[in-house]
């Protein structure tokens, strides 16, 4: 069994940042494993360096906060039917006063509401009740692709199995996406 975590957030690429306190304080942004809807439509920035030598471009796929991702335009035609089955797509405005990402726009949150519990509490790496390094349970997987979350970690990490691994690389090359990072943890 091979398992994957897949994070929006890549060396070399900016990530998004809340134009909204309150919407931080509301915890809209928490994906958690479980259904979401917005009665406002939230909305995001590129994060600025101070010294613009130390810019990063921002990707196709990016993060905002915890074990989120968020895709351009090309980056949701692209994925859009295989993620589908694993979560929903809900929509961000992206406001974009500088122009690194290209202007404003619209973008789309992915939250993963596959969860499949496959963490093996007793044999991770474990700070009282958290989980810091997890080991998985054998055979806990399905075999099919499956992008999905594990209740002790569903807050930190988006997981492939290795049929997912395989069919979201491919997309992502296809398409020239670049912004998200693919790591093996099992």
């Amino acid at each position: 069994m091979q398992i994957w975590n897949w994070s929006g957030a890549a060396n070399g690429f900016t990530t998004l940042l809340p134009v909204r306190d309150e919407d931080i304080l509301a915890g809209v942004f928490i994906a958690d494993g479980t259904h979401k809807t917005w009665d406002i439509r939230p909305q995001v920035t590129p994060g600025i360096e101070r010294d613009k030598k130390k810019q990063h471009p921002l990707g196709d796929l990016s993060f905002v906060m915890g074990a989120s991702v968020v895709l351009n335009r090309k980056a949701y035609e692209a994925l859009k039917s295989f993620l589908e089955p694993f979560g929903q797509f809900l929509e961000l405005d992206m406001v974009d006063e500088t122009g690194l990402g290209g202007g404003d726009q619209r973008l789309y949150f992915y939250n993963v509401t596959n969860v499949v519990q496959c963490i093996d509490f007793d044999r991770s790496e474990t700070e009282g009740k958290k989980v810091i390094k997890p080991a998985f349970l054998p055979d806990s997987v399905p075999l099919s692709a499956q992008v999905f979350k594990d209740p002790l970690r569903k807050k930190m990490d988006i997981y492939l199995n290795e049929a997912a691994h395989a069919e979201l690389s491919r997309l992502l090359i296809g398409a020239g996406l670049r912004g998200s990072t693919l790591t093996r943890v099992c």
